[in-house]
């Protein structure tokens, strides 16, 4: 009789906890018995640190689709950059032809200037050269033959021949 009772008993008090725990029933009120986001929690703690770690989880991704939107910005600017570059480094090597071609052009001009005043008087060349500007005076005497170089600068202004003699001896050809 004695194990009968037992056995009601420790059914009874099996019952009792399985309510009380399925319920609710003589919970504590600080610690949340009620299902939160579907999870239920043992303490109070125990929600306060899986909230934080919900919302520090949501704080990573928000943090993380922000870098992936800025890294694909960043990679659209420097695409951008690069073709910006490389439009220039045509245009540069562009006008560096258009360069060329002036500067060839220029120095055809000077040599067949220096072959049409060779070929002029030298006194009238003389009074020529006293009004043109100095380098181009010098860039034509250096295309010149010596002998009529000499005949122009000895029929000119001393202080100009002077001058253009001074710039001659320092001229850099190309």
């Amino acid at each position: 009789m004695k194990q009968i009772q037992l056995i009601i008993f420790y059914a009874f008090f099996s019952l009792f906890f399985a309510g009380i725990a399925t319920t609710g029933i003589g919970a504590d009120q600080d610690e949340p018995s009620s299902v939160d986001n579907g999870n239920n929690y043992r303490s109070v703690e125990e929600r306060r640190l899986l909230v934080a770690l919900e919302e520090e989880r949501i704080n990573l991704k928000n943090e993380r689709e922000e870098l992936a939107k800025k890294k694909n910005t960043l990679k659209r600017l420097q695409q951008e950059v690069d073709k910006k570059l490389e439009e220039l480094k045509q245009q540069r090597i562009e006008l560096e032809k258009l360069l060329a071609e002036k500067d060839a052009q220029e120095l055809q001009r000077i040599q067949e200037l220096s072959k049409m005043y060779g070929k002029m008087g030298a006194e009238k060349a003389a009074r020529v050269f006293g009004s043109l500007e100095q380098d181009l005076a010098v860039a034509i005497l250096a295309k010149m033959k010596t002998k009529s170089a000499a005949k122009i600068l000895n029929n000119m202004d001393r202080d100009k021949a002077a001058a253009l003699t001074t710039a001659f001896s320092t001229l850099e050809t190309p």
